[in-house]
């Protein structure tokens, strides 16, 4: 029997700590409901946690962002359903102007009229707009680049309104026409001299000062065969019946709008949209006549090609909107799955805490017993020297 060292004391004060400690540590659990609470508690499961927070917030934003950019892409589609209106309005009065009981006057009348709807076509093109970004102006779409014209007057091409997504490559277009007969046609050539389509524009009289040619996607069996617009003045080609050629090329979007629909920097987590132009321009429909049969005969197919286009564009637009519902809808799954995975990771058995700590405080009552009856110890010495 000693007494300087009560070795009992100190199995019962050892154990009593290590009771003591993990009360402490299930009344932590009770209190926040994580069976982490500290990087000591599990530094790996801690570490995975935490990874999985930032990707969960990542993913929250990223469901954000693609509401975000359903909603521009209904602005836009809501502008080119406003144009629908405005071309289909010009195809009927193209077609009341047709009519050969319409006189002259009344054909001016009908072209003033189209001429307020170009107008007003122009101004949703530099109008609509969602947070400040103009949509509907082709600041978002492919450029023309590279351009040499053959003619000694003016002509350029530009890029349709269905040509949001037009396939990068090079292109020429050959325009033939001759001094006995008005202008001929119109053919679009791709890099390989594949002809991509060609248009009339038999109704175009040689004296007019300038021209419009359309190609609509869906002509031809290319696949960079989107709309083209061409405009030139048959004026420089008068009198030969050879071919000139313009020579372009068509790039990709240099600034198409980028949605950030995933947590991470890559294509995987990212959707491009290339809006094209939709003025009167770019539609077509800038030299359209209605003045003389012929002319409004013509302007009818223009403001057909015109709402080709604008129907190809809003399938673009469909397309994408529902790619990013599929996207939503994948996040969301996803969110779901990762916050179960960090809830085996982080949650507390609550039921499983509350049975522990119901043991470990019957075993600090125990240990404080034990404890205090080892202390007694020692003093049995003092009936040795009774």
């Amino acid at each position: 029997m000693i007494i300087n060292t009560n070795v009992s004391a100190l199995f019962a004060e050892n154990a009593l700590n290590n009771t003591t400690n993990a009360l402490t540590n299930l009344e932590q659990q009770m209190s926040t409901g994580y069976q982490i609470n500290s990087p000591g508690d599990n530094p790996a499961g801690l570490a995975i946690a935490t990874l999985m927070s930032g990707e969960l917030g990542g993913i929250n934003a990223a469901v954000n962002n693609a509401n975000q950019a359903l909603n521009l892409l209904d602005t836009a589609n809501g502008g080119i359903q406003n144009d629908v209106q405005i071309v289909t309005q010009i195809q009927q009065l193209a077609t009341q102007a047709s009519n050969s009981t319409e006189t002259t006057q009344d054909q001016q009348d009908l072209q003033k009229e189209i001429q307020s709807l170009l107008t007003q076509l122009d101004s949703n093109a530099n109008s609509v707009n969602y947070n400040n970004q103009i949509l509907l102006n082709g600041s978002y779409g492919a450029t023309i680049s590279g351009q040499s014209v053959s003619l000694s007057g003016a002509a350029t091409v530009v890029l349709g309104a269905d040509s949001g997504n037009a396939t990068s490559s090079t292109y020429s277009v050959a325009i033939n026409y001759s001094s006995t007969a008005d202008l001929a046609t119109v053919t679009l050539y791709n890099s390989s001299g594949t002809a991509l389509g060609t248009v009339s524009l038999s109704n175009i009289a040689s004296t007019a000062t300038s021209a419009t040619a359309q190609f609509v996607a869906g002509t031809s069996t290319d696949s960079g065969s989107s709309s083209f617009v061409v405009n030139f003045d048959p004026a420089v080609v008068s009198g030969s019946s050879t071919a000139v050629t313009i020579n372009f090329s068509v790039a990709a979007a240099t600034n198409p709008l980028t949605f950030q629909v995933g947590p991470n920097n890559n294509s995987a987590n990212q959707v491009q949209t290339q809006l094209g132009s939709f003025t009167s321009l770019s539609l077509g429909l800038s030299n359209i006549n209605v003045i003389g049969t012929s002319n409004a005969q013509n302007a009818i197919t223009l403001a057909n090609n015109a709402l080709s286009m604008l129907t190809n564009a809003q399938g673009q637009i469909g397309a994408q909107q529902d790619q990013l519902n599929y996207t939503i809808q994948n996040l969301n799954t996803e969110n779901t799955n990762l916050q179960a995975a960090k809830s085996t990771i982080m949650d507390a058995n609550m039921s499983q805490v509350m049975s522990n700590f119901s043991r470990e405080q019957i075993l600090q009552q125990t240990g404080l017993q034990a404890l205090a009856s080892a202390n007694q110890l020692p003093g049995l010495v003092l009936k040795l020297l009774g």
